[in-house]
């Protein structure tokens, strides 16, 4: 059995790859305010801000990716599926108890990220730089600011 600091850094990358996904915590905060259909929480989820300061592109959810995730997630223990009515078929996604709380533990790191916003800023800027100088662009073309 693996204790201490291992234990830690096995929990840690497991969590890691319970959480991995480009959406995932688009969705926990979208269902976090109550059950919705698949329409409403992909249009929930395209209301949310979707500029990616750390690759400086504008990301949309595509369908495909939505329910891949959704799958993932329920497959995860994260996300309850209730068919609403069987034809036409209409379905809800939700929050399962774990994923509630899972959204509480995480709060601290929130507001964690809050509190040191100009670490994250420093490593976006220099992530955009690297960017820069990997593709080529013109260092005297400014990057669009969002």
């Amino acid at each position: 059995m693996i204790t201490g600091a291992a234990r830690y850094v096995q929990l840690s990358r497991d969590l890691r790859h319970l959480l991995n996904g480009e959406w995932v915590t688009h969705i926990l905060v979208a269902l976090s305010l109550g059950s919705l259909y698949y329409h409403e929480l992909h249009g929930a989820i395209q209301g949310m801000t979707t500029w990616d300061p750390w690759t400086g592109t504008e990301h949309e959810i595509q369908s495909r990716a939505l329910s891949r995730t959704l799958g993932r997630m329920r497959t995860a223990g994260l996300v309850d599926r209730t068919v609403v009515r069987p034809f036409p078929r209409t379905v809800a996604y939700s929050l399962t108890p774990a994923a509630i709380e899972l959204l509480d533990s995480g709060r601290p790191l929130v507001e964690w990220a809050e509190k040191h916003l100009d670490l994250i800023e420093r490593m976006q800027k220099a992530r955009l730089e690297q960017k820069r100088r990997l593709s080529g662009w013109d260092d005297s073309e400014p990057l669009e600011d969002h």
